[in-house]
């Protein structure tokens, strides 16, 4: 599958900007255009009944963060503070939502957007509403003749800085410990890149 590069492009201003890397992308770069894509993002609260005060349980509560991708409709990804990121069956949503007296849902949002193929990478595009707030344009990069996890980082430099003007103020993490979460450091596989997601938004402060 290659490797996953995220980027948010802060200061982007919605769809003018979208339309900026679209038409870049195919006119200058002659990358083609493959279709819709999307994800969908979810934040649980543990959702602790014995604790005696409602601030103590909101300064020590977990989180579960759970990462659906629609290159992978029949999985889930999922990781609670402080552990490993784990895949499920798709049916995972379900017992989550079922498991209200556990985990309480803090945040869901559904990104879509569009896909391009572009040589050796894909790219994938979608402005990032958290309701009606706006919160920059999504890149998500795929380089497809590396599967080596944090071995590509120099060509998703430059393919970034070719794609975004240079007043573009960029939120990317290039290099990852994958292996603090139990994902291998050899091999790269949609857990990585769920894992990046869940890294982006809590770091960022999208939720």
């Amino acid at each position: 599958m290659g490797v996953t590069c995220l980027v948010r492009w802060k200061n982007a201003t919605g769809m003018r900007d979208f339309t900026f890397i679209a038409e870049h992308v195919t006119k200058t770069l002659h990358g083609k255009n493959t279709g819709p894509w999307s994800l969908s993002f979810k934040v649980f609260r543990d959702n602790n009944q014995n604790r005696r005060q409602q601030q103590i349980a909101l300064k020590d509560s977990k989180l579960l963060y759970q990462v659906s991708l629609a290159q992978q409709p029949g999985h889930v990804y999922c990781m609670v503070d402080g552990s490993v990121v784990v895949e499920a069956e798709k049916e995972m949503e379900l017992i989550l939502s079922r498991l209200k007296n556990l985990w309480q849902l803090r945040q869901s949002v559904t990104i879509e957007g569009t896909s391009y193929e572009i040589g050796d990478f894909t790219l994938r595009v979608a402005n990032i509403l958290l309701g009606s707030t706006y919160k920059g344009l999504l890149l998500e990069i795929d380089y497809h003749p590396c599967s080596t996890p944090n071995n590509a980082n120099e060509l998703f430099k430059e393919f970034v800085e070719s794609i975004v003007p240079p007043t573009a103020q960029l939120s990317c993490e290039y290099e990852y410990n994958y292996e603090s979460v139990g994902l291998s450091n050899q091999e790269f596989t949609t857990a990585h890149t769920s894992y990046q997601y869940m890294m982006l938004f809590k770091n960022d402060g999208l939720f």
